[in-house]
């Protein structure tokens, strides 16, 4: 299984180089979770190849019709990097890739889709890769990789996108209150309803706006059991602070099923500050309307 960690902080490349993961993912245009420019992608991409790491692409934006000339030129640029993966998002993407010799890098990653074996066997047919949907339970997730051991990726820590929309809500939201404010790729902005008093981390982009968690996945009893099984293991580090990272790493490379737990409570206590939380692995999304005899 490679241990991969999304790049939100180039400064300290070389320090989570020496951590013992086995990649990153990272992106510039048409990526709502990135900003890097080509000339920086081409840096950190030359850097993981003199040390030996993977490198991934996350292309996570939609697409539209007056993208496509700039997106042609990105891949492009991409199939020069002789990258390792893409993660995507946009259907458009499968159907371009061929054309830059990319087909065989593709995993599609579109955050709530990839929830039962049926869909992924569609991709996985087609020679896609995929990550697991962040909303379902444990005992689907390992039902569902047990049917495809060391081929699936899935999110283990940082924070779960909840929503995205092409709609700038930020902006038009500044723009109704009056106040002339940039808070492009800003990301130290965040939502708090009237009714609840945790804040829920928001980012906008010219590609649209994202919603996260408030809570931080912190799974380390079923990352100890599930990292046999998957492909890849996705950290993601936006919003998180890097010391709180390389404590994740720490505890990531050297966690089993027998101490995963005083792992965990250690962690927690020593950060009460955080609102960690399983996610929906203990719990369903929807509830099922049963039938009345």
């Amino acid at each position: 299984m490679e241990l991969l960690v999304s790049l939100h902080d180039k400064s300290i490349l070389e320090r989570l180089s020496k951590s013992g993961i086995d990649g990153f993912i990272f992106g510039g245009q048409f990526s709502m979770k990135y900003n890097y420019s080509n000339e920086e992608i081409k840096d950190i991409n030359d850097f993981c190849l003199i040390n030996n790491l993977k490198r991934y692409i996350s292309i996570d934006a939609f697409i539209l019709e007056n993208d496509k000339n700039d997106l042609y030129n990105y891949l492009d640029f991409i199939s020069s990097l002789n990258s390792d993966g893409i993660y995507f998002n946009d259907m458009a993407i499968i159907y371009n890739a061929e054309k830059y010799g990319l087909q065989d890098k593709l995993i599609y990653d579109p955050s709530t889709l990839m929830t039962n074996a049926n869909d992924i066997s569609f991709y996985k047919d087609k020679g896609i890769d995929v990550v697991l949907a962040r909303e379902l339970t444990l005992d689907e997730i390992i039902e569902i990789v047990k049917k495809y051991p060391y081929e699936l990726d899935m999110q283990v820590f940082g924070h779960l996108r909840m929503s995205y929309s092409k709609r700038k809500f930020l902006t038009n939201y500044f723009k109704e209150i009056n106040k002339d404010i940039d808070i492009v790729n800003k990301e130290d902005i965040t939502l708090v309803e009237e009714t609840r008093n945790y804040k829920t981390p928001i980012k906008e982009t010219k590609y649209g706006t994202s919603i996260y968690t408030d809570y931080v996945l912190l799974i380390y009893e079923e990352y100890a059991y599930l990292n046999k099984l998957l492909k890849r293991a996705i950290i993601d580090s936006e919003f998180i602070s890097n010391d709180i990272l390389f404590e994740v790493l720490r505890d990531a490379k050297r966690i089993s099923v027998d101490n995963s737990g005083f792992l965990k409570s250690t962690f927690i206590k020593k950060h009460p500050e955080i609102d960690f939380s399983t996610g929906y692995l203990y719990q369903k999304t929807v509830n099922k309307k049963e039938d009345n005899e």
